[in-house]
C-alpha cells in the first residue's frame, strides 16, 4: 500500500502561463485536471436538485387526485415520494463527498504550484518578497479557495433548483410566480453593492494577516537577538500594533458582511409573505386548488435555502476572489533566470572561468556593485577574492552559478556564457557554500546528502571527514541520524559551517565557491580542513571569498577587489610587496 506522501509526490505540478481574463478563468487549468470528478459532483448536484424541485408536484398530485378527488391510489404515489427523497439524499451525499474531495485536490495543487513557483523564482525576486505575505498566501488564501470550491457544486445545484422551481411555479400559477419574482431586482442590487464592499475589505484583511505573519516570523527567527538585547516588550508592542491593524481590518469586513448577508437572506421572506397571502386568498376563493397552493408553499420554502446559499456564496466568492488574485500574484510573477531555448549542458570545467567586463546592481535605481569586473580563473586553479566589505566579492561569486544575471558583460565557463547553459547542469557543476549557513530541520545525514540524495553512507562519511565534521557528528545523541533544530540552531556556528561544507563536497562539483565558509571555525580545525581540502582543490576550480589570512593558504592566486573592480592580482608575497590595498586589509595601514 502506497503512503500518502508517495501518492502526493506523483501529482503533477501545474504552472500555466498567465492567461487573460478573470481570476476564476485564470484558475481554470487547476480545475481542468480534475474535470471528471467535477462533472460527477456537479451532475449529482444537478440531478438531485431536479428531483427535489419536482417533489412538490408529487405532493400536489397526492392532495388533489387522492385526498380530495380520489382519482388515484395513494400507495404508488407515496412510494414514489419516498424514492424521490432517498434518491435526493444519495445525490446530496455524493455531491458533498466528491465535491469536497475536488476542493481539497485543487487547493493542494494550488499550494504546490505556489511552492513550485517560489522555488523557480530568481534571487532578485525573492529579495523583494515579504516572507509573511508569502506564508499568508500559501495558507489562508488557499483556505479561502477551498471554501468557495467546496460549495460550488452545491451552488450550481441550487441554481438548477431555483430555475426548475420557477418553471414549475409558472405552470402552476403565473400570477403568484410574477409576485415571487418581484424580489429579484432587490436581490441583484444588494448583491452588487455587497460585491463592491466585500472584495476590498477582504483584500485589506489578507494583506494585514500577511504583515502579522511577517512580524511573527522575524521575531521567531531573530529570537536570540531579541532576548540578547532585552527587547521582548518592544517586539510585543510591534506585534500588538500590527495585530491591531489586522483586528480593525477584519472588524470592517465583519461589519460589511453583517449588513449585507442578513439583508440578502431577508428579502426572499418579504416575497414569501406576499405570495402566501395572495395564494391563500386565491385558494379560499376557488381560483387555486388546495394541492397547487400547498405545492407553491413548498416551492417557496425550498427557495429560501438556495437564495440564502447564493447570498452566502456572494460573500465567500468575494473573499475567494481576493485570495485567488493574491495567489495569482505569485503564480504570475515572472522569473528573470530561465533556461535559454538553445541552452546546452556542460560537463566538468576543463578550460577556464571568465568574468568579462561585468557590471551589476541589485536594484534598477541602486548603486553599481560591480563596475567593469574582469577575472579569469584557470581550470584547477584556486583563487581568493579579498577586499573591504561591500567591494563586490560575494556578488561576483553569486553570478557564477547564475543566482543573478549581469547587467552588462558576461560570465563564461569554458567559453560558454552561463546564460546559455542549462541551469540544472550549471548548478550541478558549481557548488556554493554560503557564509550564512542554512540547515534544514532534518537529520545530519539528510542535510549532508541534500544535493545528492542517493549518496552512500561511505560517501557521506567521507565528505564529513574532509570537512572535519565526522568526529563531532558521531558524538551527537543519534550520530548521523540526529535531527538538527530549525535552521540547524542546535549546532554551533562552526559545526553548521562544517556540515554545509560537507554538503557541497559530496556533490563533487568541478567549481566550488567558498564564501568565507570557515569564518565560524576555530583556527586549529580550519588548519585541518585546509590540509584535507588542499589536494581536493587541485582537482577543482575553486573561488574563495576570504576575510582571514589563514584562508589565503589555499589560494594559488589572490585577487584584490575595490569598489567592484579588480585592482591587484598576485601571490601573497607579491601582494604584500606591491599592493598597498592588500597590506591595509591584512597587515594594517602602512607606516
Amino acid at each position: 500500500m502506497r503512503t500518502a506522501s508517495a501518492v502526493a509526490a506523483d501529482r503533477p505540478v501545474v504552472s500555466p502561463a498567465p492567461p487573460p481574463g478573470t481570476w476564476l478563468h485564470r484558475l481554470r487549468p487547476y480545475l481542468a485536471i480534475h474535470r471528471r470528478r467535477i462533472f460527477v459532483a456537479v451532475g449529482a448536484s444537478v440531478i438531485g436538485q431536479v428531483v427535489v424541485a419536482l417533489t412538490p408536484v408529487i405532493e400536489k398530485v397526492i392532495i388533489d387526485d387522492t385526498l380530495v378527488s380520489h382519482h388515484r391510489k395513494i400507495a404508488p404515489l407515496m412510494v414514489l415520494l419516498i424514492l424521490a427523497g432517498v434518491f435526493a439524499f444519495t445525490m446530496a451525499c455524493a455531491r458533498r463527498a466528491i465535491g469536497g474531495r475536488v476542493a481539497l485536490d485543487v487547493s493542494y495543487d494550488l499550494r504546490t504550484a505556489v511552492y513550485d513557483r517560489l522555488q523557480r523564482l530568481d534571487f532578485s525576486t525573492h529579495d523583494r518578497m515579504d516572507t509573511g505575505q508569502v506564508v499568508s498566501r500559501a495558507s489562508s488564501d488557499v483556505g479561502m479557495m477551498l471554501a468557495i470550491l467546496s460549495i460550488l457544486p452545491i451552488l450550481l445545484g441550487n441554481v438548477v433548483l431555483l430555475a426548475v422551481s420557477l418553471v414549475v411555479m409558472a405552470v402552476l400559477s403565473p400570477t403568484l410566480t410574477v409576485i415571487a419574482l418581484l424580489i429579484v431586482p432587490a436581490l441583484l442590487i444588494t448583491g452588487l453593492k455587497m460585491r463592491k464592499a466585500v472584495f476590498p475589505a477582504t483584500w485589506d484583511a489578507q494583506q494585514r494577516a500577511g504583515e502579522v505573519a511577517g512580524v511573527v516570523d522575524e521575531a521567531v527567527t531573530g529570537v536570540r537577538v531579541v532576548k540578547g538585547f532585552g527587547q521582548e516588550r518592544r517586539e510585543l508592542r510591534h506585534l500588538a500594533d500590527v495585530g491591531g491593524d489586522l483586528y480593525r481590518s477584519r472588524a470592517r469586513l465583519v461589519r460589511v458582511q453583517a449588513l449585507f448577508t442578513p439583508t440578502l437572506s431577508s428579502i426572499p421572506v418579504v416575497g414569501q409573505v406576499a405570495v402566501l397571502g395572495i395564494g391563500g386568498w386565491l385558494a379560499i376563493n376557488g381560483h387555486l386548488t388546495l394541492g397547487t397552493f400547498l405545492a407553491f408553499s413548498s416551492y417557496l420554502l425550498q427557495m429560501v435555502s438556495p437564495v440564502r446559499m447564493i447570498a452566502t456564496t456572494l460573500a465567500v466568492a468575494q473573499q475567494a476572489r481576493a485570495g485567488g488574485e493574491r495567489l495569482l500574484d505569485i503564480l504570475d510573477t515572472p522569473t528573470g533566470i530561465l533556461d535559454a531555448p538553445d541552452a546546452v549542458a556542460i560537463g566538468p570545467v576543463r578550460d577556464e572561468v571568465c568574468f568579462e567586463n561585468v557590471c551589476f546592481r541589485y536594484d534598477d535605481d541602486g548603486e553599481e556593485v560591480l563596475r567593469g569586473f574582469d577575472l579569469t580563473v584557470r581550470a584547477g586553479e584556486t583563487v581568493a577574492l579579498v577586499g573591504a566589505s561591500g567591494s563586490g566579492k560575494s556578488t561576483a561569486a553569486m553570478l557564477l552559478p547564475r543566482f543573478y544575471d549581469t547587467d552588462s558583460g558576461r560570465v563564461t565557463i569554458d567559453g560558454i556564457d552561463v546564460r546559455d547553459i542549462e541551469l540544472a547542469s550549471l548548478r550541478r557543476e558549481v557548488a556554493v557554500v554560503f557564509e550564512e549557513v542554512f540547515l534544514f530541520s532534518d537529520t545530519v545525514r539528510a542535510n549532508i546528502a541534500y544535493g545528492r540524495p542517493a549518496a552512500t553512507e561511505e560517501e557521506i562519511v567521507a565528505a564529513a571527514t574532509i570537512a572535519q565534521a565526522d568526529a563531532f557528528i558521531r558524538r551527537l545523541p543519534e550520530g548521523y541520524d540526529t535531527v538538527v533544530g530549525e535552521r540547524g540552531l542546535t549546532l554551533s556556528g562552526g559545526q553548521r559551517q562544517r556540515v554545509a561544507l560537507a554538503r557541497a563536497l559530496i556533490t563533487e562539483p568541478s567549481v566550488i565557491v567558498l564564501d568565507d565558509a570557515t569564518s565560524s571555525i576555530d583556527a586549529e580545525t580550519e588548519e585541518r580542513i585546509h590540509d584535507l581540502l588542499h589536494p581536493l582543490t587541485r582537482r577543482r576550480t575553486t573561488v574563495l571569498i576570504a576575510h582571514r589570512q589563514s584562508t589565503l593558504r589555499l589560494a594559488d592566486r589572490i585577487i584584490v577587489i575595490d569598489r567592484g573592480r579588480v585592482i591587484d592580482d598576485g601571490t601573497y608575497d607579491e601582494l604584500v610587496a606591491n599592493s598597498r590595498a592588500f597590506r591595509e586589509l591584512f597587515l594594517g595601514p602602512d607606516p
